[in-house]
């Protein structure tokens, strides 16, 4: 089971994800999210993966980090254990960090 916070802080789309992580647990929380950053233009987008167990590469990190890109944004992992490429394919527009506090002080939005 995969439980799923959404969150909109600062400019910042925070979304924590706790449980087992694979493409058929995303493929809901994936498709909610492609619509609110095409929609709402969003530039930052942070996921929480602290209480996350990722069981494969996950396609919606791919996908969000692509529309990121064409947002001119910046994606974040927090609570990541392992490198970015493993789950990421493209990591030029994603950043992993320690934690959510470190994103919000990162970014000074007016």
């Amino acid at each position: 089971m995969l439980d799923v916070n959404i969150e909109f802080v600062r400019g910042i789309l925070i979304v924590r994800l706790e449980g087992k992580l694979n493409n058929i647990s995303t493929r809901s929380v994936r498709d909610n999210l492609i619509s609110i950053i095409r929609n709402g233009g969003i530039k930052y987008l942070m996921f929480n993966i602290v209480n996350s167990k990722i069981e494969e590469k996950i396609d919606m990190f791919d996908e969000c980090n692509k529309l990121i890109k064409e947002n001119d944004g910046k994606m974040y992992v927090c609570g990541l254990k392992r490198e970015l490429n493993a789950i990421v394919t493209n990591i030029d527009t994603v950043e992993k960090i320690s934690n959510e506090l470190s994103v919000l002080n990162r970014i000074r939005l007016c």
